[in-house]
């Protein structure tokens, strides 16, 4: 691989060729776990009644916040661990799961003890065990993280589709046996356990555990990102508190929408994430080369998404409009602010990932802190007295913020500068063809084709992006 900053790289050094297929595995993967879990919280309602389904949507967040650590966290972790170890990640991985497994029922556990003692409810507790045993039989399988970091994102697809298809039938069965919260649940848990065989399948036998002494290596690695996590979504949860208090409930659903549809515009950068993170760790023994492979999936991500956002903030209404009905046209004003946390949010998550494959999560938890506090500070200064906007201007300042910390720590300097360097061409150019594009009277239709075509045409024009980019990337 070459860049314009780091010169030749060798070819057991490039970690991110072949983007496009593994970010179209990437987005399948993500649609079918994130899409399937959405549509059946839609479709519940119907069948569930009203309390229990409020019990269900509580019961999942609840419990995921408790789950962080082994989840998203530790996750990360391992699938660093097993792609760094190669053919010795087998055993790897078997071990992480059991370490994995060991605290989500900690965490469970806690989770269930607070419950019992703030609801005082046997019935809402024995739901949420049901759903905990959920929890536990995704975070104490291998085979997941064993195809991520093996780059088998073919079977890993087709596990995630064997779990989502037992999910929606099990489900469904469930509601027409009129089952309530706890069957439906215990649906879910059993679409879980039943994938750990389908995994065993697809992955083949991983072998004996391996490392010995894995357990503390992982949890000294995984807790600082799951404290960012709570951090960042702590101070997320406060700018909405502030926002509901305040504002009241419709000043939440303007809110809810926009942030709705710059959510759906993030999946992309977490899709490209599941072959990233592994390729990443391959090489991060040479940290040059990993430095250079995030600096690509960077420029992809931006060059991707730029068009996506410039249509956000340029055609608020129309696109709210036609999404959410008219009377969420109301949204517009936030969805200009916030639609730009997308692009923050793909350089962070890239960062982040690339962080993590170096071992410096200690010093990202440094940085996410400070875009937490940044947020929080922010929320209550705008919130009062802009709402919605203000929401969303706090927020898109504390990720600001937050990468332009990763250029300040010693630690993380060298890292973050040439990935965020790289982005910044595209960035610009991007804004200038948006801004060029605003200028011209005609219908959104119009503009978003002039937009499509422009922005690709002028990257190719001024070498911004060339054709050997195009080739490595595809």
């Amino acid at each position: 691989m070459a860049t314009a900053s780091h010169g030749a790289i060798g070819a057991d050094e490039a970690p991110v060729g072949g983007l496009g297929g593994d970010a179209a595995l990437g987005v399948l993967a993500v649609g079918l776990e994130r899409g399937v879990s959405l549509g059946i919280a839609l479709w519940l309602p119907r069948h569930l009644g009203l309390v229990d389904f409020g019990h269900y949507v509580f019961l999942l967040s609840f419990l995921g916040f408790f789950q962080a650590l082994p989840d998203a966290s530790l996750e990360a972790v391992l699938v660093t661990r097993v792609a760094r170890a190669r053919a010795a990640g087998a055993g790897v991985a078997v071990r992480g799961a059991v370490v994995r497994g060991l605290v989500s029922l900690v965490g469970g556990t806690i989770a269930l003890a607070v419950l019992a003692l703030v609801t005082r409810d046997g019935g809402l507790v024995a739901a949420g065990a049901v759903a905990a045993a959920g929890f536990l039989a995704v975070a104490a399988t291998p085979y997941r993280v064993q195809l991520r970091a093996d780059g088998r994102l073919g079977r890993y697809v087709a596990l995630l589709a064997v779990q989502a298809g037992l999910a929606v039938t099990l489900v469904t069965l469930a509601v027409r046996a009129g089952g309530g919260l706890v069957l439906v649940l215990a649906a879910n848990a059993l679409a879980a356990c039943v994938a750990i065989g389908a995994g065993r399948a697809l992955a083949g036998c991983l072998g004996r555990p391996g490392e010995e002494r894995l357990a503390r290596a992982l949890l000294a690695d995984a807790w600082p990102l799951a404290g960012g996590t709570l951090l960042l979504l702590g101070a997320q949860q406060l700018l909405l508190l502030l926002l509901l208090r305040l504002h009241g409930g419709a000043a939440m659903g303007v809110y809810g929408a926009a942030q709705k549809l710059v959510e759906a515009v993030g999946l992309l950068p977490q899709a490209l994430m599941l072959s990233v993170l592994p390729a990443l760790a391959r090489v991060a023994a040479t940290p040059r080369a990993a430095t250079a492979g995030a600096r690509d999936a960077a420029r992809v991500l931006v060059v991707v998404l730029v068009p996506a956002v410039a249509i956000l903030v340029l055609w608020a209404e129309p696109v709210l409009g036609g999404l959410f009905g008219p009377s969420f046209s109301a949204s517009a004003p936030v969805l200009r602010v916030l639609a730009p946390t997308a692009l923050l949010g793909a350089t962070g998550l890239v960062l982040t990932n690339l962080l993590v494959a170096l071992g410096r999560q200690r010093a990202l938890l440094v940085a996410t802190a400070g875009s937490a506090l940044v947020a929080a500070a922010l929320g209550v200064a705008l919130v009062p007295a802009h709402g919605g906007p203000g929401a969303a201007a706090a927020l898109l300042a504390a990720m600001a913020c937050g990468q332009a910390l990763l250029l300040l720590l010693a630690p993380t300097r060298a890292a973050a500068a040439p990935v965020l360097g790289g982005v910044v061409r595209p960035l610009t150019l991007g804004a200038v063809v948006a801004a060029a594009v605003a200028l011209v009277a005609g219908p959104p239709s119009l503009g978003v084709a002039l937009l499509c075509v422009g922005y690709p045409a002028a990257l190719l024009v001024t070498r911004t992006v060339t054709g050997a980019d195009l080739g490595r990337w595809w």
